[in-house]
C-alpha cells in the first residue's frame, strides 16, 4: 500500500499489524483503530507524525477494512461475552482483550476491582484474555483462547474461582 513508503518501515509494519488484528478480532470501531494507531505512532515514531496524520488514518483504515472485515456473526464472541456478563454477576471481573501481557490484564482488573468495591459491589476475582492471546489466534499460532484467573481474598480461592468460571 502507498502509505506505507512514506514512514519508517518498522512503523509501517506495525501500524499495519495493529489495525488488522484489530479488524480481525472485531471489537473496535474505526475510531478507536484511529486512536490506537496515533497513540502508537506517537510514543515510537514520532518523526513519522507528520508524514502520517490523524487525517489519512481512517482512509488507510478503510482500504483494510474492505480487505479484512469480520462480516460473521461472531457467535463465539458472543456465546463468550454472555459467558463473561454471567461471571460480572457473580462477583468476578471478567475483561475481554486485558492489556497486552497477563501482568497488564491482572492491572487492568485490579483497577476494575476497585472501582466496582467503592461502589458497593463485592468482589471476588477477576478472569480475562490478553492481546497476546488473542493474536495467537489472529496469526494462526493456536486454536485455543488462554485465560487468566485470580481471586482477591482467601476466600474463596482463586482454585475455587476458577471452577466458577468453569462453571462446576
Amino acid at each position: 500500500m502507498e502509505w506505507k513508503n512514506k514512514v519508517d518501515e518498522c512503523c509501517a509494519d506495525e501500524l499495519e499489524e495493529i489495525i488488522i488484528d484489530n479488524m480481525k478480532a472485531g471489537f473496535f470501531s474505526n475510531d478507536k483503530i484511529v486512536e490506537l494507531c496515533v497513540e502508537h505512532a506517537e510514543d515510537y515514531y514520532p518523526d513519522d507524525c507528520e508524514t502520517i496524520t490523524d487525517e489519512k488514518f481512517p482512509t488507510i483504515i478503510q482500504m483494510y477494512r474492505e480487505k479484512y472485515q469480520n462480516t460473521g456473526k461472531q457467535v463465539n464472541f458472543l456465546k463468550l461475552d454472555a459467558a463473561f456478563h454471567n461471571l460480572w454477576k457473580q462477583g468476578i471481573v471478567a475483561l475481554h482483550y486485558a492489556g497486552y501481557t497477563q501482568t497488564d490484564g491482572f492491572d487492568d482488573c485490579n483497577e476494575v476491582c476497585v472501582e466496582r468495591e467503592e461502589n458497593g459491589e463485592k468482589i471476588i476475582g477477576c478472569c480475562f484474555y490478553t492481546i497476546q492471546d488473542l493474536g495467537h489466534i489472529l496469526h494462526d499460532e493456536s486454536t485455543l483462547l488462554y485465560f487468566s484467573f485470580g481471586n482477591y481474598f482467601d476466600t474463596p480461592t482463586a482454585e475455587e474461582v476458577g471452577q466458577t468460571i468453569h462453571g462446576k
